[in-house]
């Protein structure tokens, strides 16, 4: 029995210790949550006003257009990793614990960050070699294109024709074969264009040549190409090059192929399709 009391006392004394300690560390504790409630609430507005003038100072300066979302960017992210030893310090927890923490902990930090830091340094080195510019039309040649509208420190920002957004990991583009429709001033198009075994050659080509030449967003200086490419299993197909300025390039495709097919159809020039010739005998 008396053992018992011993115990029960000895938890008494330790209840007590642990309430009186809490207590006593309930105005600190109190004090440290509203303290980080605050940081956090203004931590938005902060980094707000700061953007806010980063861009006023850019729009003096005329900086790069994807210069400025890569630093930008780049200044919200150090802008929250602050803000979050500074949460941490006032929690009470040591910068140096933190350290010795990702220290020992370096080579799993490493390898997670990896591709992070793989997708930093293809930034870094797209906005040094410039492969492309604030609202070129790019393409990967694996499906993914669109519109480049802006470039963060691990990814750029596609749109497609369709509004949609692409994200690709700079690393991507970066590391892979990109091609660049809006680099050049003209682009080509390219169409084939086919007519039964009946049409006569120089007759095609004239009717090809004439919609070419009277097309206002045809470049006429340069070479229009109009040329018999392949005999067909049951057509013969042209090849039909013209250039024109890179923005009209969808314009001037889309005006070919409805413009060649009333051609033929004012002229009477069959466009074939698939049929098969049975034999009676």
């Amino acid at each position: 029995m008396e053992s018992a009391k011993g115990v029960s006392g000895e938890i008494l004394i330790g209840l007590k210790k642990l309430i009186t300690h809490v207590v006593l560390g309930l105005p600190s504790l109190v004090t440290k949550i509203v303290i980080i409630f605050v940081i956090v609430a203004l931590a938005k507005k902060i980094l707000s006003y700061i953007l806010s003038l980063y861009k006023k100072t850019v729009r003096i300066k005329k900086i790069d257009p994807l210069l400025e979302s890569f630093i930008a960017s780049l200044i919200t992210t150090v802008y929250y990793v602050v803000v979050l030893f500074v949460v941490i310090g006032v929690a009470g927890v040591q910068a140096t614990s933190i350290v010795t923490l990702l220290g020992t902990a370096g080579l799993a930090v490493g390898l997670a960050l990896q591709g992070s830091l793989s997708n930093l340094a293809g930034g870094m080195l797209i906005l040094f070699f410039r492969p492309f510019n604030k609202g070129d039309y790019i393409s990967n040649n694996s499906g993914i294109d669109g519109t480049v509208e802006k470039i963060k420190i691990l990814y750029t920002e596609l749109l497609t024709f369709d509004n949609k957004t692409i994200i690709v990991p700079n690393g991507v583009l970066a590391n892979h074969p990109i091609i660049n429709y809006s680099k050049n001033a003209e682009r080509r198009v390219d169409l084939i264009f086919s007519v039964s075994y009946d049409t006569p050659i120089d007759k095609a080509i004239d009717l090809m040549t004439e919609v070419a030449t009277s097309h206002p967003k045809v470049n006429q200086e340069k070479d229009i190409t109009i040329r018999l490419m392949k005999h067909n299993s049951s057509s013969l197909d042209f090849v039909y090059r013209v250039w024109c300025k890179k923005e009209d390039y969808f314009a001037v495709t889309f005006d070919m192929n409805e413009l060649v097919k009333k051609k033929f159809d004012e002229n009477g020039i069959e466009i074939p399709y698939q049929k098969i010739d049975i034999y009676n005998k």
